[in-house]
């Protein structure tokens, strides 16, 4: 039986502006409470428009696998950024996109990037040794940004440019992303037209990026064959079924999508992940029983990460409780049913992964940190789409396992080298922006293991 669309349950919300100053104000405790309270299919009037959070895992199959075609994406704030890049595209340009771009995911191409995540997170780690030494505190999450930044930067361009450029690209893409972030969580905005000091620093950090990826692909175009990098990918790439190359302007959109996807989801997970285990000594313990046993101290490898086992749970676990993607939504092209009830054409449906993490009939005690969620057979017989921080289906995120094996790399070399603990008194809390990061400040202090 398929109910009407008025029928689904939800808050009535405030008049003229419906529930946005809820949504708005504090979205991951109103979604949880929305969602505890109506069920899993909530409808949240937002004065002119209406959305509809989708959490039960059989909804998020419909949406994202067995009628995916019919959900599609729109992101006005961030089309200016990204372009038609393979977050934002849709239909046949994105079908055509993903499938001139996938070689640059195999796995074996991954592998090979490996090195140069272990260099430079080896490089980190000696600066870490001055902190160890003197004991100051530092802000965690800002040193694992940072090294995030330089893994993407040469995973895209390898040398093609020096350290100093290559930071300055990396803050100004974080700014920018930032700033475009922030704008969803006001309830007005100045026109980007407007010269305003945040638009003008937008404006001239946009400008920044462009300039430096465009300079780089005009000169790929003219020197291919000399990197293995991401760019002479997909300067080079070519439509198996038209013999198309893709043009200037989508390696230019296909570049700062990589780049938003590639650095701010490693670094706040990896952040989570180091603030966590500083309050479950057990879980550290156990990882270093694993890397004893296994690494010896050594710098993990490709081929050392599946007997790594306790390791990846670790990191499954923290996605769970603090995915990145903390929330996305779709556009419904036509009317479709979710659990019974019948979602009009036209709609803005969301999913939101923190909600569907923490669903009481498939995560018991949801709130608490325990990896042994992720052991065979824990795992076994539950729902796929019960655990989505890549989301899932045709449009799962093409970069998941470059982000996974960058973070599995990552872990074992901190804590072979550090004890890593939280400096008291400094509460954290997950601030939901374009990411789901620590918040406000991650201070942290390290001491040689």
């Amino acid at each position: 039986m398929t109910l009407p669309a008025q029928a689904i349950p939800g808050p009535r919300g405030m008049p003229i502006i419906g529930v946005v100053h809820r949504l708005l104000g504090d979205p991951l405790e109103f979604m949880a409470r929305v969602h505890r309270h109506y069920g899993d299919l909530v409808k949240l009037p937002l004065g002119k428009h209406t959305m509809y959070l989708a959490a039960h895992p059989d909804m998020i199959k419909r949406i994202t696998q067995e009628n995916w075609k019919n959900y599609i994406k729109r992101y006005a704030t961030m089309d200016e950024i990204l372009g038609q890049g393979l977050v934002t595209s849709n239909g046949q340009l994105w079908l055509r996109q993903r499938r001139l771009m996938q070689p640059a995911f195999h796995h074996q191409r991954i592998a090979r990037m490996a090195e140069m995540m272990v260099e430079e997170t080896e490089r980190m780690l000696t600066r870490w040794e001055g902190y160890a030494r003197s004991g100051q505190p530092f802000d965690m999450q800002d040193e694992l940004m940072l090294l995030a930044e330089k893994v993407i930067v040469r995973a895209m361009f390898s040398t093609s440019l020096n350290d100093d450029e290559a930071a300055t690209i990396g803050k100004a893409f974080n700014d920018t992303l930032n700033w475009v972030a922030g704008q969803q969580f006001r309830f007005w905005q100045p026109p980007r037209s407007w010269p305003t000091a945040g638009n003008l620093r937008y404006r001239r950090n946009l400008a920044l990026l462009e300039g430096v990826v465009y300079r780089l692909i005009e000169e790929r175009r003219h020197q291919q064959g000399v990197h293995d990098d991401l760019l002479e990918m997909l300067v080079t790439a070519c439509d198996a079924e038209t013999g198309e190359q893709m043009s200037t302007q989508q390696i230019r959109d296909e570049v700062m999508t990589i780049f938003l996807a590639g650095h701010e989801t490693t670094a706040g997970t990896m952040s989570w992940m180091l603030h966590v285990l500083s309050h479950h000594g057990d879980a550290e313990r156990k990882l270093r029983a694993e890397y004893a046993t296994y690494l010896g101290g050594r710098n993990p490898t490709p081929a050392d990460l599946p007997k790594l086992t306790f390791n990846r749970m670790v990191i499954d676990e923290t996605l769970r409780l603090y995915p990145p993607t903390w929330m996305l939504s779709r556009v419904l092209v036509d009317s479709d049913t979710l659990g019974g009830y019948e979602v009009p054409a036209g709609s803005s449906v969301l999913l939101s992964p923190y909600v569907t993490h923490r669903h009481p009939a498939f995560w018991p005690h949801a709130e608490s940190f325990d990896p042994e969620r992720f052991c065979p057979a824990e795992a076994e017989g539950r729902h796929k789409f019960a655990y989505i921080p890549f989301l899932s289906g045709p449009r799962q995120c093409i970069g998941n396992q470059f982000a996974l094996m960058e973070m599995q790399l990552m872990l074992p070399m901190i804590l072979q080298r550090f004890w890593v603990s939280a400096v008291p008194g400094y509460p954290v809390r997950p601030i939901p922006r374009a990411t789901l990061r620590p918040g406000p400040r991650l201070w942290m202090q390290v001491a040689l293991a």
